[in-house]
């Protein structure tokens, strides 16, 4: 009797230490959820809000007396980036705005009316390779300019977003940086008749001479098609040739519309140096423009200087630029839409300083001091603008 007792404490303390082993052991880990085609998109946007006064001396009120314009304005942007597979992504993209297509903004005061918002971007990126430092992308669809662009630059207001294919590559070393950009850009689609294009492409060089500077020389070519001689194309539907020079069009009823005189072809040469003085950084960058298909009023000249980054809270940047743009240049409908008002035919000076408040969000400043229409002896643009900028 006593060995069947004995025997079954033994086994009583067995068991006991094996459940008390059971219970040390760690807990299995939980099978991962299974993905949604959610976790493919990437949401990403900013909200701007515009507070600016302008002075044109060219515009008189009824009383034929220059005044000074006042108005708010906003700016809405919304995106969405979806992952296809490991080397396809597809990207569509709102903006406020009509159908002008360097500006997304919206005139506030017009009996609380609801604002447009447009398609802005819709475009497939195919990276056909990536590996160690060379890359090479294809972009199909209403893209992001594709080309390397300056602070202040002469060609392209930076809310453009053109339409076409793109090419973009790059490859190097820790000393040299090769780029590479083309674009096959569609701009007017004609029934009967040629259509307006652009064929561009674009070579630069970035020298790292030490961590600290760095400087980057490149050109450009934009070879615009079937332009001269084509009326003009004017988005407001005013018969605006936005500075560039013209001649008869078509008629249409009781109105001629403006044709462009010339064909464009600009070649552009741009430099940046860029370095870090006294923890800060420090950009000084410029461009030089040339109408090749132009007689005369064919020139463009750029220069500026940034100082500061305001990306983290509480970090400042500011800059400087002096820009003048000949009437034929370039195509005066996607130049910058601020400076002079937008258009070709104008030169002057920016300055601008933005403060990065908090997370997110920045306050920015900026004014501009303009002559419009230099070729016929110019007249006085001033425009100050100030902006609370929201991004998520």
């Amino acid at each position: 009797m006593k060995k069947v007792v004995a025997g079954l404490v033994l086994m009583a303390g067995v068991s006991g230490t094996c459940l008390a082993a059971e219970s040390n052991a760690p807990a299995a880990t939980p099978a991962p959820a299974p993905k949604t085609w959610a976790d493919s998109i990437t949401l990403k946007g900013d909200l701007r809000y515009r507070y600016e006064t302008i002075n044109d001396d060219s515009k008189k009120n009824a009383s034929k007396e220059t005044y000074t314009r006042q108005r708010d304005r906003v700016r809405a942007r919304l995106a969405a980036e979806a992952k296809v597979n490991d080397q396809t992504k597809a990207v569509v993209g709102l903006s406020t705005g009509g159908s002008d297509p360097i500006s997304g903004n919206q005139t506030l005061g017009d009996g609380a009316a609801k604002k447009e918002m447009r398609l802005d971007l819709a475009y497939i990126d195919f990276k056909a390779l990536e590996e160690g430092t060379s890359e090479l992308s294809v972009q199909a669809g209403k893209i992001k300019n594709p080309f390397m662009t300056m602070n202040d630059d002469l060609m392209f207001d930076g809310d453009l977003s053109p339409e076409g294919i793109a090419v973009k590559a790059q490859t190097g070393n820790d000393m040299v940086t090769v780029y590479g950009n083309a674009g096959y850009i569609w701009i007017q689609e004609r029934d009967s008749k040629d259509a307006a294009m652009l064929l561009a492409g674009q070579g630069a060089m970035k020298f790292q001479f030490i961590p600290e500077v760095s400087l980057t020389l490149g050109a450009s070519y934009y070879g615009f098609q079937n332009l001269e001689g084509y009326d003009v194309i004017d988005w407001e539907g005013k018969n605006n040739a936005y500075g560039n020079s013209t001649k008869k069009g078509t008629v249409s009823g009781s109105t001629t519309n403006k044709a462009w005189a010339t064909e464009f072809t600009p070649v552009v040469y741009f430099a940046s140096l860029d370095m870090w003085v006294a923890g800060v950084p420090v950009s000084i960058f410029g461009q030089e423009l040339s109408n090749t298909d132009a007689d005369t009023l064919d020139q463009g000249h750029m220069y500026g200087v940034s100082v500061g980054k305001a990306k983290r809270v509480g970090t400042f940047e500011a800059g400087y630029s002096y820009t003048e743009l000949e009437k034929d240049a370039t195509v005066g409908m996607w130049t910058d839409s601020d400076r002079w008002g937008g258009g070709t035919d104008g030169k002057g000076h920016k300055v601008y300083a933005k403060y990065q408040v908090m997370k997110n969000l920045q306050f920015g400043a900026a004014y501009f001091k303009d002559d419009k229409t230099i070729s016929k002896g110019g007249t006085d643009y001033d425009r100050m603008q100030l902006d609370l900028v929201a991004a998520f």
